[in-house]
């Protein structure tokens, strides 16, 4: 079981006086990034004898806030004094720790290994030598003695000088290719001595610990007994976001179904690469209020008409004084608010952990990690509304049947393997219904004419103004298949008494003023393919003599 320790707290210890310095490694483990901030656990192990030690570890980020460090140590572990410095780590007497002359060891050694490597090349490289120059001695005695061969000797004794020569200049120069391949090989080898050589460097300076390592956590423990521990550090950090994203795809037919393959697009700049980590990902927001706001009262007072009348006067008089003073207003082009996305979360807390562990590295923007992948039962239907568009489109609508919040995100739709486009899905509750959009449905066309609209008295002796109009929409079906159709359309809509609307609409009207949208009217009809359909709409207004609509 651990145990949360406060950065400031202090605990005795009952250990000898004396203690060793010990200087550990932290490696980042856990990162929990929720919106705006990020929760970074480290894990320190440690190779303890029993009593008290002070430990050292460098390395940490340089911006890291000491407000929110908190240390964690196992059962048998006392955790006392805990201090965060920056830039300069404090001095370690002892420079002659088992794992420092272990490490310096290391170094002796490959610097040995690299000297020999050296020695050995060069020995090769000499006898790459060696051959060439002995081929170039075969070619100046094949030279010289061809002069003389050429006068005093047969055509045998020219044969068998080049057969000589040829023989002897192919075995040289076969010496020479094998040595050369054999140096070439000890060159590649030579560079993994030089990165082992390098990497072990690199842990002797950690363990001697230069000065510039950013922040130093130095604080001081007990161990009941010898062993091997992990103190775990976890500290808020720099920033750090995360956002879902969906693909969602549709798959027409008798059955419809809707697949979701979810997905978190992750950023950090936290000044660290996060390598090999756990990830958890909240909606918890612990940067933002936490209590509610305090409630104040004011008082209120009266005072005589008189007075109230004077207050007016003289505030109209100081107010005439400085317009007549003020000099003449610029006029301004009108700046529109900038768009900003909000979520509203309604209090409800999801946490996802990432399985496995992730590379997230300091300042790589919009790292995609997939999440998993959902299946939905669809419903779907061709939307129309002619009063604005030429052809219906494709609509879903499902259930989100898990049993969490789906939070708002970025969607790409596909509809049957194809791509259509993009749509923002909003904060979705369990057990939600929602309706979407899946793209144009090119063979379904919309027609809407208004053959008949007239203005005027209904009569010479009436008292009453009207207008009329009349609609006829037509929705064809060319796709090839029937199609339940979901036709919306408007109609003016009053809030006086003295205006009257009356509608009459052939077929009739299914719904009116959905979800409290007053003059919006809905007809659920079943076009087959190949047939065309016609709604009439006709809307009335009238209202007194004396008035004009508007």
């Amino acid at each position: 079981m651990f145990r949360l320790l406060l950065t400031t707290s202090l605990i005795a210890l009952t250990a000898p006086a004396f203690a060793d310095t010990i200087i550990g490694q932290a490696r980042v483990d856990t990162v929990t990034i929720y919106p705006g901030q990020t929760t970074v656990a480290r894990d320190i192990t440690l190779t303890l004898p029993a009593g008290r030690h002070d430990i050292i570890v460098p390395g940490l980020p340089r911006n890291l806030d000491p407000q929110g460090l908190r240390l964690s140590a196992p059962d048998g572990v006392q955790i006392g004094a805990v201090n965060l410095a920056r830039d300069r780590l404090p001095v370690t007497p002892d420079q002659d720790r088992p794992e420092v002359i272990a490490a310096r060891a290391e170094v002796e050694r490959l610097e040995g290994v690299l000297r020999d490597r050296d020695a050995a090349i060069a020995e090769i490289r000499l006898r790459v030598q060696a051959a060439n120059d002995q081929i170039a001695f075969l070619q100046s005695l094949s030279q010289a003695s061809a002069g003389e061969t050429l006068t005093a000797s047969t055509i045998a004794d020219i044969r068998a000088l080049a057969q000589m020569v040829g023989t002897e200049t192919l075995a040289v120069k076969q010496q020479a290719f094998a040595a050369e391949q054999e140096a070439q090989t000890a060159e590649r080898a030579r560079n993994d001595d030089v990165e082992a050589l390098e990497d072990a460097r690199q842990a002797l300076a950690a363990l001697l610990a230069p000065e510039d390592q950013g922040s130093v956590l130095t604080f001081t423990l007990n161990a009941a007994e010898a062993q091997e521990v992990t103190i775990t550090a976890s500290a808020i950090e720099g920033f750090a976001t995360w956002s879902p994203v969906y693909d969602l795809r549709l798959t027409t037919g008798a059955d419809p179904q809707l697949i979701m393959d979810r997905s978190v697009v992750v950023s950090q700049s936290t000044g660290q690469d996060w390598l090999d980590v756990k990830l958890v990902l909240s909606t918890a927001r612990p940067g933002e209020q936490t209590a509610p706001s305090e409630v104040y009262s004011y008082p209120r007072r009266i005072i005589p008409e008189e007075e109230l009348e004077r207050e007016r006067m003289m505030s109209d008089a100081v107010g005439s004084l400085q317009r007549s003073l003020a000099p003449a207003p610029m006029v301004m082009a009108e700046e529109s608010a900038p768009f900003k996305a909000t979520a509203d979360f309604s209090g409800a807390t999801v946490t996802y952990s990432y399985p496995g562990t992730v590379d997230i590295r300091n300042g790589v923007e919009d790292l995609r990690l997939p999440l998993d992948t959902l299946e939905f039962d669809a419903r779907v239907w061709a939307e129309a509304a002619p009063i604005s568009d030429s052809i219906a489109y494709r609509v879903a609508e499902f259930t989100n049947s898990t049993d969490e919040v789906l939070l708002p995100g970025q969607v790409l739709i596909y509809t049957d393997g194809t791509m259509i486009g993009f749509d923002q899905l909003p904060l979705l509750a369990a057990g939600a219904d929602i309706e979407m959009g899946f793209g144009p449905l090119d063979g379904i066309r919309l027609t809407r004419a208004i053959p008949n609209r007239t203005e005027g008295d209904a009569g010479v002796f009436s008292s009453a103004n009207q207008f009329k109009e009349s609609a006829v929409i037509g929705i064809e079906n060319l796709t090839g298949q029937d199609w339940d159709v979901l036709l919306r359309d408007a109609v003016p809509y009053s809030e006086q008494d003295d205006l009257k609307v009356t509608v009459e609409a052939t077929p009739p009207v299914t719904r009116t003023d959905r979800d409290g949208q007053r003059g919006i009217l809905e007809w659920d009809l079943t076009v087959p393919a190949g047939t065309k359909q016609e709604v009439r709409l006709d809307y009335t207004l009238k209202w007194p003599n004396g008035y004009v609509l508007r």
